[in-house]
């Protein structure tokens, strides 16, 4: 049974393509018709901004391309234990918008941790260029670069488009939800995660709820991204409507994520493709790029539009991730350092040159920490907790000093380290995987009936070749 490597379309090209040509153009518009002239214009829309944008600009930095591909891989081979995330994304940036914002609008305090943040998201779209064109990795994250520096548009609409149609396309393939989540239980997948404290347990209600509340809190709270954001705002009533309104969005985006997973597992339920002998593709988190390639190929460009949604995702968070470094950098390192320097608009976006290029490079490190969402959760976790921690500390007392703050944060840092990254003695296994594929006479005799077998075409997963031959690997 051999198997041949899917490429997108010279339609699904020119629709990718368009896309990043209208992205840059977006940008040489406002940059030819506003000519910012003051940093405050470059880098806090002279704080002019409505309300509705900037919920909107909240919610496509959270759900950034580790989300959207990295949300599906976790649902097909852990089940819907992240799904219960959303939960703590309702309550974190309440408690932000009314603990931390006051305190924002009053001190201009900053944090860079977007630095490391925004190589996974780059090392993201080049994990899906790479599944679905003869493009290499690296290749494949430099030529990504390349559009994502030039290219701040206006990101959120794209990636939600790519999940309504993608998932709407499969569920008339499948049959309607019901099937889907019958299908998702007969495998397994339809859980939740065990009421216990019990640390070791990889997933349990009290961790997820805790990382979801942590994550979303911690952002708002103490990002420099979602904080900029919310500081484009006029007055602090406005900026808690933005992040109340955020929420809905960012909790249905991401149960758009999670259905996701399980309808990539109900159409693979018999064929996995990453236990294949000719395994099809190198990463889980490959699934859905190469899944789109797969099912969509029968309308032009479709597939092309659906990558788009994966490549917007990843503007979103990188254009807004570099922008904030150039104003931490700016604001709370030049200016202190050198008091007499005069940063104009232009050292700003020298500055942000200089970040996106050591974007580009941890974005080749980031692929061997493991799937995306394990990868966003160890690196927001491993700053999150101390950086949360001392603006906790700010909020609540004035009696801490700066070599108390400083200690705190580096053991923090060290601590948080070793959780990480220390080896673990027992791998978490992954839920039951199929590899039955049935044979290629019996699934042409059954193409009509997708209740019965995972294909609704001729373009079958066994009549495609894969260049990689390696299998997944068990993840902890």
């Amino acid at each position: 049974m051999k198997n041949e490597k899917l490429i997108l379309s010279v339609v699904d090209c020119v629709v990718i393509a368009a896309m990043l040509f209208v992205s840059t153009g977006i940008g040489l518009y406002f940059q030819v018709i506003s000519k910012k002239k003051t940093n405050e214009e470059y880098l806090l829309a002279g704080k002019n901004m409505s309300v509705l944008p900037v919920a909107f600009s909240l919610m496509a930095t959270l759900i950034s391309t580790s989300s959207v591909m990295g949300i599906p891989a976790e649902m097909y081979l852990y089940g819907t234990n992240l799904a219960f995330l959303n939960l703590g994304f309702a309550i974190g940036p309440i408690i932000a918008a009314y603990i931390f914002l006051p305190i924002y609008f009053a001190n201009d305090v900053s944090t860079a941790y977007e630095l490391l943040f925004t190589g996974a998201t780059l090392y993201a779209p080049a994990l899906a260029l790479s599944a679905v064109t003869n493009l290499s990795m690296k290749m494949s994250v430099i030529g990504w670069h390349e559009g994502s520096a030039v290219g701040r548009c206006v990101p959120s609409s794209p990636h939600v488009c790519c999940s309504f149609c993608h998932n709407n396309k499969r569920i008339f393939i499948l049959g309607w939800y019901w099937r889907i989540f019958e299908i998702a239980n007969e495998g397994g997948r339809l859980v939740i995660p065990r009421f216990t404290l019990d640390l070791k347990v990889p997933y349990s209600m009290f961790s997820v709820f805790a990382q979801g509340m942590m994550i979303t809190m911690s952002s708002y709270a103490a990002s420099q991204t979602q904080v900029q954001r919310l500081r484009t705002l006029k007055n602090l009533n406005k900026s808690k409507l933005a992040a109340f309104l955020s929420i809905p969005l960012l909790v249905s985006l991401n149960f758009l994520c999670c259905l996701c997973g399980l309808i990539i597992f109900a159409y693979f339920r018999f064929c996995d493709p990453l236990t294949s002998p000719d395994s099809p593709i190198e990463s889980a988190d490959q699934l859905l790029p190469y899944f789109i390639a797969t099912t969509l190929n029968d309308i032009p460009g479709l597939p092309g539009l659906c990558i788009c949604g994966i490549f917007s995702a990843s503007l979103s968070t990188a254009s807004s991730s570099i922008n904030s470094l150039a104003c931490v950098t700016s604001e709370d390192f030049l200016k202190p350092i050198f008091p007499t320097l005069n940063v104009t608009v232009f050292h700003n976006k020298i500055i942000s040159l200089v970040f996106g290029v050591l974007c580009v490079g941890i974005s080749f490190l980031v692929a061997s920490l493991g799937h995306l969402v394990k990868i966003s959760i160890i690196i927001l976790g491993l700053v999150n907790g101390p950086n949360l921690a001392v603006f906790l500390l700010a909020a609540c007392t004035t009696q801490a000093n700066e070599k108390g703050v400083i200690l705190g944060i580096l053991v923090s840092l060290v601590v948080s380290s070793y959780l990480s990254f220390s080896p673990k003695s027992k791998p978490y296994p992954f839920l039951p995987l199929s590899n039955e594929c049935p044979s290629s006479e019996a699934a042409e005799s059954n193409s009509s009936t997708f209740s019965t077998l995972p294909y609704s075409s001729t373009n079958f997963y066994f009549n495609t070749t894969f260049s990689s031959t390696s299998k997944p690997e068990i993840e902890e």
